[in-house]
């Protein structure tokens, strides 16, 4: 076994600066007797090139099981099949002399016309970061690293090697870093990879806030920090911000200047030493990560795997008169239009997610399979998204089926020229023409219709959702989604699914709209705090599905909420306690998700946020009662003056239910908050943060009762009126004749002085 500090001590400066860089395209480390690391893309599966030496990103790599997108898999809300993706991905890794996996990404999905969402999780943190540990856990606990990416506030495609991420700081903890802080704190990824953009005008890698401060020493973080690939402008400053891992290298130029750089003292050679040895903890860590390899692999398992994810993250938006599940009994024959029935797209496009399957399933294939000699299964184009001359032809095909059947199903989505990739973003969020106009012309011969969507992101759909009686969120679903699509198009799985991203009914709803996607090399966040479903809800825009929102071809009743205190402080937890019974007739699963709504706050919060989530199996007429515990955070907002998590005291509603717009239990619990620091008065103070403050309101009335006879504070309208100024504007307006024999300034001075000499006391810092 490697002793990492003998080791170092026998290495060069140049073999010390060497292991900064990468060796290859995929490769680090590999000098004396340090073996290689190597590292391949992720998230959907082990994009290993052929040949280790070139890129692998439009061809040329191993066959490998291809998983459904990171939107499908959050679509789950299921954390024990995150771990199960994560142990998969582990064995064949394994399988291939892989060591570490590039992912998973958890980005938020700040607007859905981002190129990349596909390969994120959520627009929300919370959920986002479970799935993400998980999914690490599964790894990991298998012998295989994580690069945990894109650290941070990589959100949009658009400029992304330069644009600047312009965002307040409270947003960017409460939205842009929570996701990475629970991965980081419960799975502790072997590396993190930087971002290609800006944050406030620091590149990512070289930001002392982001790096320095808030990843090493406030989240004590200390493995290996990998840049994306060609991010790094200056190899220094990333040093100095602990960046371990320039990629891809070698950059011999780079190294033999950052030698020259180290020589001239102006870096400390223990920020090098500090780097190194961490690099050579990942390389143990990739050595002692062999055991768990494995004589054999069961790639049909692994398929097994990638269908189950499929089946839980497949969506159920809409099934208005129970058009669906297909039941044998009731249907002789079934239509199915769309080149998506057999020609799926698995995944998007772009260098991480470029997967050759090992196999893949048909969804027209899978359909005759289950329908059996029981139901005649048609087929018809019904479209052409590579030759459009071909739609009025198809179009009147299709029509002329769909009045012989019962059933018709047509599948449609994004065309491969519209790729939702990496490298660029979205420029359309709607289905061709053709097939809307497909869906349209259909749907009028044949009511009894279902919609199956491909998809990395969401799409609007206006002018046809409303002709549609069902429509099924399928995903890109990997290359078991055609038999999970099959599965549950004939009722042999229930859907599960519920979005993890609200599918607004106009993409001009979004927050994000008026500031995408940025200009003269910056996108400004004004939007807040307010992205996705929080945004929505403070704005009382019903979008056209929201978060959280899936159906089931059974029924769950929420039939109570308990807790086991009605009052606690922000030491303490509250354990919430719900009962959920299945009440229809198959045996189903359902999401229990838990919201935290603040009655009142001193910042502009949400209306609710997601805070915990649970999906639990129920057999029909089976009752469960799932326990939550909630603690400070959960209660708490990033507050800039104290620069941490407060908790103000006050009720707070706990809301449970099907989706964050349909609540179906709630209770109240009251909060006080143990935090004595009292504020800080300065003459731009307001009257009303006087009136606040105990102290403050006692010394400051006292004051406007000396400053003039005119100045009634007992009425109503002139106290709003004052709330609002600060007091050297109260004395100008009311304090004239005062002035003539006072000095403004002094006493002014005087007050603040006590006030904040008596809130120390208070305090027991005095």
């Amino acid at each position: 076994m490697m002793e990492i500090d003998e080791i170092y001590s026998t290495l060069t400066l140049e073999e010390k600066v060497s292991l900064l860089f990468g060796k290859g395209m995929w490769e680090i480390a590999g000098i004396r007797d340090i073996p290689d690391v190597i590292m391949v893309d992720g998230p959907h599966g082990v994009r290993k090139p052929i040949d280790i030496h070139t890129t692998g990103i439009f061809e040329g790599n191993n066959a490998a099981t291809a998983f459904p997108i990171l939107g499908a898999l959050s679509s789950t809300w299921n954390v024990d099949l995150a771990y199960q993706v994560g142990e998969t991905l582990a064995n064949e890794c394994h399988h291939y002399g892989v060591h570490v996996l590039l992912a998973p990404g958890v980005n938020i999905k700040r607007t859905p016309l981002g190129g990349r969402n596909f390969e994120y999780l959520s627009e929300d943190p919370i959920l986002a970061g479970e799935i993400a540990s998980a999914y690490i856990n599964g790894l990991q606990e298998n012998g295989i690293g994580t690069s945990l990416k894109h650290y941070a506030a990589n959100n949009s495609e658009f400029e992304r090697m330069t644009i600047s991420s312009e965002v307040d700081e409270r947003t960017l903890r409460e939205i842009y870093l929570t996701a990475f802080e629970i991965a980081v704190k419960k799975s502790n990824p072997w590396l993190v990879m930087t971002s290609y953009n800006k944050v406030n005008g620091y590149r990512s890698e070289e930001n002392p806030l982001l790096m320095n401060q808030i990843l090493r020493s406030e989240w004590n973080y200390n493995g290996v920090t990998i840049s994306d690939w060609g991010a790094v402008t200056n190899r220094l400053k990333g040093l100095q911000a602990t960046l371990d891992i320039e990629m891809p290298g070698p950059s011999l130029s780079r190294q033999k200047q950052l030698v020259e750089q180290i020589r001239n003292s102006e870096v400390d050679e223990a920020v090098i030493e500090a780097s190194v040895k961490r690099i050579l903890e990942l390389v143990v860590k990739a050595i002692e990560g062999k055991k768990f390899a494995k004589d054999t692999y069961d790639f049909d398992q692994h398929h097994l795997i990638a269908k189950q994810v499929a089946v839980e993250g497949t969506v159920l938006l809409k099934n208005d008169n129970d058009v669906l599940p297909i039941k044998k009994e009731k249907t002789k024959s079934v239509l199915v239009i769309g080149q998506h029935a057999i020609n799926p797209r698995i995944g998007g496009k772009g260098g991480s997610a470029m997967v050759t399957p090992y196999s893949l399933d048909i969804p027209l294939e899978k359909m005759k399979e289950i329908a059996g000699d029981d139901i005649t299964i048609h087929y018809v184009s019904g479209y052409d998204d590579f030759d459009p001359s071909k739609n009025e032809m198809n179009q009147k095909e299709a029509i002329a089926l769909a009045k012989q059947v019962d059933k018709v199903i047509i599948f449609a989505g994004i065309p491969e020229e519209l790729e939702e990739a990496e490298g660029f973003d979205k420029e359309v969020t709607k289905l061709p023409e053709s097939q809307i106009n497909l869906i349209l012309s259909v749907v009028q011969e044949q009511p009894n219709m279902t919609v199956v969507l491909s998809n990395g992101s969401p799409l609007t759909m206006t002018g046809w959702i409303d002709q549609v009686p069902a429509l099924v969120e399928g995903w890109f679903a990997g290359q078991a989604g055609g038999s999970a699509i099959a599965d549950i198009l004939f009722g042999l799985a229930n859907p599960s699914g519920k979005l993890s991203e609200t599918f607004p009914e106009h993409m001009a709803h979004n927050p994000a709209h008026l500031t995408y996607p940025g200009e003269n090399g910056k996108v400004h966040y004004h939007e807040g705090v307010f992205v996705g479903y929080r945004y929505y809800d403070k704005k009382n825009i019903k979008p056209l599905f929201p978060f959280g929102h899936g159906l089931s071809y059974t029924e769950f009743t929420y039939e109570s909420i308990q807790v086991n205190k009605k009052a606690i402080n922000d030491t303490e937890t509250v354990e919430v306690s719900v009962t959920v019974r299945n009440s229809g007739a198959m045996d189903g699963m359902e999401v229990i998700q838990l919201y935290v709504h603040d009655y009142e706050s001193s910042v502009i919060r949400p209306l609710k946020e997601l805070k915990k989530f649970e999906k639990v199996h129920l057999q029909s007429g089976e009752a469960k009662q799932i326990t939550f515990t909630l603690a400070k955070r959960d209660f708490a907002f990033y507050d800039m003056a104290s620069q941490g998590w407060r908790v103000e005291t006050g009720l707070f509603d706990l809301l449970v239910g099907r989706s964050v717009a349909d609540i179906r239990l709630s209770t109240t619990i009251h909060v006080t908050s143990t935090e004595v620091k009292k504020p800080v008065f300065t003459q731009k103070s307001l009257t009303k943060e006087w009136l606040q403050d105990e102290n403050g309101k006692k010394i400051i009335m006292e004051f406007f009762a000396q400053l003039s006879d005119e100045l009634n504070v007992k009425d109503k309208y002139t106290l709003s009126f004052l709330k609002e100024c600060p007091i050297p504007a109260v004395i100008s307006l009311f304090g004239q004749k005062w002035m003539d024999t006072n000095d403004a300034g002094a006493a002014l001075d005087q007050l603040i002085a006590q006030v904040n000499h008596e809130n120390k006391t208070s305090e027991g810092g005095l």
